[in-house]
């Protein structure tokens, strides 16, 4: 009896314990995951805890499609593929490795634009079962746009930009040589080509101007990515009056007034005979009947004089009108050679930009998981900051978060040794003196900024020098430039305005580097020997909105 009792209390432990083992959550990032066009992509997957239950089965599904018509499915230790969507034949793999740990990503080749969409993990056991939904964002960026002479308009020249292989639809902008927007309506279409990439195509109507310079920008408004072309129209490809069409209507009118004056004097003599004539008196006079006859011949001759003179005056308008209508077919020829060659120029730079944009971006793809493990590693020491009050001067307001920091009214507050007392200046709460350090400040909405590091020992009285050589190790904007705190205030070149900078502070390596945290690229690096504690430094300038430092998940 006490046998039986000892094997039912064991199977019930061991049954406990086989269904605790199966219970399991299906975890996967919160934010749409990005997808290049002809690009492979990770759809992340974890089990939580990380081992897999009894006889799992797992099964990736796109929410477009069917359950039965799944994108992957794994189950009884092996992939299962006999009802996969033939959309995703031959595009799909999982991590056979990493499946035991709980990793069940799934990787997708060559991405398309149909791809887009929300995709699911679920994964069932025996007893239990769980999933969780993503979002994947498909887009591309096409390739360098190239701008063309459509042909000639009534007042002025047709230009046409054109790109390809863009996702999602690109906007397109043209500009100026001032870089202003032209304000000319363009006429853009969109078409999409057989792997559902968008093909742009955009015109306008430019005049001469002084500069005859423009530019065509065409946008991805998902990555808040663009390109651009321009091109230079020389003013002797804008359209002029024609010197032989001026000539040729000023003969025209000549022509016209010599008949004009001629068919005037015949009528007149015409008349002045018919009104002789019906003098009774002067048709009984033989003399003056003579004289009548004699001004009527010569009134004849004066008339075929003229006829003749107006004939001869016709041809040479003729002559003269085929001498510059071959002289404008030179000067269209010419002008047509020129085109020709112009165009040349342009397709020869047009290769050229696209080959060197090729080789960039493969040069871009190649350095990418360098760059990203670098941004990863620097990321890794992520610490958290606050603005110390003690430091900061009475115009300055530190949050009670203790996270942002502003200028505002001036207040009275204690004299203390470490704070600043006449500049909009605050040091972090902790110093360093040896290890690595990386932090984040949001400065999207400032136009006047500093952020960076600062000696222990630095001036806090008075108007300091904002510079290196007296222990301020910074970055920041003054209006539109960005400079830094070396000798000399130097300029930085930024290429796209960050929204947050990020500062990593290396002891051991003598280094203060900045970086635009939403792009990875790295903006500036100052290389020293430190002395002492150095503190985290922040200055909201004079303007009113605030420094605002962002937590960092490494």
């Amino acid at each position: 009896m006490e046998a039986w009792a000892l094997i039912l209390i064991l199977l019930g432990i061991n049954s406990s314990l086989a269904g605790a083992s199966d219970e399991f959550v299906v975890t996967a990032p919160l934010k749409p995951i990005v997808a290049f066009v002809g690009k492979d992509v990770i759809l992340d997957c974890q089990l939580v805890p990380g081992r897999l239950p009894n006889n799992m089965e797992l099964r990736w599904i796109n929410v477009a499609l069917s359950y039965t018509s799944p994108v992957h499915v794994y189950k009884g230790g092996a992939d299962d593929l006999t009802q996969q969507a033939p959309a995703y034949q031959g595009r799909t793999q999982l991590f056979p490795d990493l499946i035991p740990k709980g990793n069940l990503s799934l990787k997708l080749k060559d991405v398309r634009v149909t791809d887009d969409g929300q995709y699911k993990c679920f994964v069932a056991s025996q007893l239990a079962q769980n999933e969780i939904k993503m979002t994947l964002k498909v887009t591309g960026t096409g390739n360098q746009p190239w701008i063309e002479m459509m042909g000639y308009t009534r007042n002025g020249i047709s230009l046409g930009c054109r790109s390809e292989g863009w996702f999602p639809k690109p906007l397109v902008q043209w500009m100026d040589g001032n870089g202003v927007n032209v304000m000319v309506k363009p006429k853009t279409t969109h078409h999409k080509d057989s792997r559902q990439l968008f093909k742009v195509q955009s015109t306008i109507e430019v005049s001469q101007d002084s500069m005859n310079t423009y530019s065509c920008r065409v946008f991805n408004v998902a990555l808040n990515e663009s390109m651009q072309a321009g091109i230079h129209i020389s003013d002797s490809f804008f359209p002029h009056p024609s010197g032989w069409l001026v000539a040729f209507w000023i003969l025209v009118v000549l022509v016209f007034a010599a008949l004009g004056l001629a068919y005037f004097y015949h009528r007149k003599m015409m008349e002045r005979i018919a009104a002789v004539k019906k003098s009774a008196g002067a048709l009984e006079n033989d003399a003056l009947r003579d004289r009548i006859d004699e001004q009527q011949k010569f009134a004849e001759q004066e008339y075929e004089r003229l006829r003749k003179e107006k004939e001869k005056t016709v041809q040479m308008a003729r002559s003269e009108l085929e001498k510059l209508r071959q002289e404008f077919a030179e000067e269209r020829l010419a002008i047509r050679t020129e085109h020709e060659r112009q165009e040349k120029i342009f397709a020869d730079e047009r290769d050229a930009v696209s080959e060197e944009y090729k080789k960039l971006k493969a040069e871009f793809e190649q350095w990418r998981p360098l760059v990203k493990s670098e941004w990863d590693r620097i990321r890794s020491h992520a610490v958290a900051v606050y603005p110390d009050p003690k430091t900061a001067s009475g115009s300055l307001e530190v949050s009670s978060s203790r996270i942002s920091a502003r200028v505002g009214e001036p207040v009275t507050v204690p004299e203390l040794p470490e704070r600043f007392d006449s500049v909009p200046y605050v040091l972090g709460m902790e110093g360093f003196v040896t290890g690595a350090y990386f932090w984040e400040v949001e400065v999207a909405s400032k136009g006047y900024w500093d952020i960076g590091v600062a000696s222990e020992s630095v001036q806090r009285k008075g108007m300091p020098n904002l510079s290196s050589n007296n222990g301020f190790w910074t970055f920041g904007r003054d209006g539109e430039p960005y400079a830094v705190s070396d000798k000399t205030h130097s300029s930085v070149t930024v290429t796209t305005r960050p929204t947050k900078i990020g500062v990593f502070l290396d002891m051991q390596a003598g280094k203060v580097s900045f970086y635009n945290a939403d792009t990875m690229f790295h903006l500036y690096t100052f290389n020293t020997n430190f002395s002492g504690k150095v503190y985290p430094f922040f200055s909201p300038g004079w303007s009113e909105s605030p420094l605002t430092i962002c937590p960092v998940n490494s």
